[in-house]
C-alpha cells in the first residue's frame, strides 16, 4: 500500500522532463483524466490529438504550448493512427525558490497562477525558438547526474520560463474557432462543470443542448476518448482530492456529498478505484 499512496500523492524528483515521448498512448490505461500539485509544461510536435483541462475542450495542431497548473482535471486524446509527439515538463514551484529569490520565483510561475491553464498557438519563428530551448533542457537534462548540471538545467527552466511570459504578454491567446463537434463538446463539458453536484442524466443533458441522446454519446467518446459518466465522475474525484487537499480536516461524508456522491459507499469504491488508496487514507496523508 505505501507505494500505491507514495505514486498517487507525490512525483518523487523535483521535476520530470520528457523529450519527444513517442510511445503509442494505451488508451484507457495511461491516457485517463488526472491531476496532479505539480506544474506542467506541455509541447506538442506532430500528431492530431484533442486536449480536456477543466471545462474546455482544444483541437492542438503542432507548434501549440500548453501551461497547465495541475491541480485542473485534463487527458489528451491522440489519435492512435499517425505519430504522437510531445514534449512534457512536471515540476513543483517550491524548486525554483532554492535558486531565486521568492519575488522572482513568483514572478516567472505568475503564468500558472494567473491564466491557471491555457493553451498558446505559437507562431513558426516562436515554435523555433521553444524547440531550441527544449533540446538544450534535454540535453542539461540527460546530464544533470554531473557536477553543476542541476543547477544549468534549473537556470535553462527560468529562461524557458521568461520566454513563456513573453508569449503572455504578447497575448498569443487567441482561440482558433472551433468545429460544430468542439461546439457541441464544449456544451457538454460545461453543462457537467457546472451541474455536477446534482444529479444528471443523459436526457437533460440532450435536451438542454438540442442534441439526440445517440448522437451525443457517440460524439463525446469520438472527441475525448471517454464517456459522459466516466468523465462525471473523475470530475466528482477530482472535487474530493481537492476538497482533502485544501480541506484536510473535511469527513468523508461531508467530502462525498460536496462532490455530488448520493451514498458515501459509492463514493469511497469509487475513490479508491480511481485514486489507488482509500479516501481515508487520502484525507489522512493530508492532516499530517
Amino acid at each position: 500500500m505505501t507505494s500505491i499512496v507514495a505514486n498517487t500523492f507525490n512525483m518523487i524528483d523535483p521535476l520530470a522532463f520528457n523529450y519527444r515521448n513517442n510511445h503509442p498512448v494505451k488508451h484507457g490505461q495511461d491516457d485517463g483524466f488526472h491531476s496532479h500539485p505539480f506544474y506542467e509544461l506541455y509541447y506538442f510536435h506532430e500528431g492530431k490529438c484533442t486536449y480536456v483541462i477543466g471545462d474546455k475542450i482544444y483541437t492542438l495542431v503542432p507548434g501549440d504550448l500548453i501551461l497547465m497548473h495541475g491541480m485542473t482535471l485534463h487527458r489528451p486524446h491522440p489519435d492512435p493512427s499517425v505519430p504522437y509527439v510531445r514534449t512534457t515538463l512536471h515540476f513543483y514551484p517550491t524548486m525554483l525558490e532554492e535558486y531565486l529569490v521568492a519575488e522572482r520565483a513568483h514572478a516567472l510561475l505568475a503564468p500558472f497562477e494567473k491564466l491557471k491553464n491555457h493553451v498558446f498557438h505559437l507562431t513558426a519563428e516562436q515554435q523555433q525558438e521553444t524547440e531550441t530551448s527544449l533540446a538544450q533542457l534535454n540535453q542539461l537534462y540527460e546530464m544533470k547526474g554531473r557536477e553543476q548540471m542541476s543547477d544549468r538545467f534549473v537556470l535553462k527552466l527560468c529562461d524557458f520560463l521568461i520566454m513563456a511570459q513573453q508569449f503572455t504578454d504578447n497575448k498569443l491567446l487567441e482561440q482558433r474557432t472551433r468545429t460544430d463537434k468542439e461546439e457541441h463538446i464544449q456544451g457538454i463539458i460545461t453543462y457537467l462543470e457546472t451541474n455536477y453536484m446534482n444529479e444528471i442524466g443523459l436526457e437533460e443533458i440532450a435536451r438542454e443542448l438540442h442534441l439526440s441522446k445517440p448522437y451525443m454519446a457517440a460524439l463525446f467518446k469520438e472527441m475525448t476518448g471517454t464517456t459522459i459518466f466516466k468523465y462525471l465522475y473523475m470530475r466528482r474525484i477530482n472535487q474530493a482530492k481537492l476538497l482533502f487537499r485544501f480541506h484536510p480536516d473535511m469527513s468523508v461524508t461531508e467530502a462525498s456529498k460536496k462532490s455530488g456522491f448520493k451514498r458515501v459507499s459509492h463514493f469511497s469504491r469509487m475513490f479508491k478505484q480511481t485514486v489507488g488508496c482509500t479516501p481515508e487514507v487520502f484525507r489522512t496523508h493530508h492532516l499530517i
